[in-house]
């Protein structure tokens, strides 16, 4: 079930006591994109069943919670899980699709709180990021 959250209090407390992986849906009224990712939004927690929790944050009602995220365009995608904030993770745009393999990055490979290994990586061995 989509939650909303109201202040930062709200949300804090919520980080630090669910054990899912937490999406955090940075969504204005007026945007469609935000409207057209929201019911992909729904199947995807259905998908994942107990695992997500999908919170929706209205940055025009909110602007303070957009605030703390930095929040520079909608719609902006974040991750919590292990009460970390993955910010390599972060998505801006209506993309469902990293959405699920950010979600199952989280889920499998990076339980152990270890920053996530980007993809590029892992099928490009030989890309250097030192130079």
């Amino acid at each position: 079930m989509i939650e909303n959250v109201n202040n930062l209090e709200e949300l804090r407390h919520i980080v630090n006591t669910d054990h899912r992986v937490i999406i955090l849906d940075f969504f204005a009224p007026w945007c469609t994109p935000c409207l057209m990712l929201t019911p992909l939004l729904i199947d995807l927690e259905k998908f994942f069943k107990n695992k997500v929790l999908v919170i929706k944050i209205d940055i025009d009602r909110y602007p303070r919670l957009a605030d703390a995220f930095n929040i520079t365009s909608v719609p902006t995608i974040a991750f919590f899980f292990n009460r970390i904030l993955w910010k390599e993770l972060t998505i801006t745009g209506a993309d469902i699709g990293t959405t699920y393999e950010n979600v199952n990055i989280l889920l499998t490979e990076h339980n152990d709180g270890f920053l996530p290994i980007p993809r590029a990586l892992l099928f490009n061995p030989k890309t250097d990021l030192s130079q």
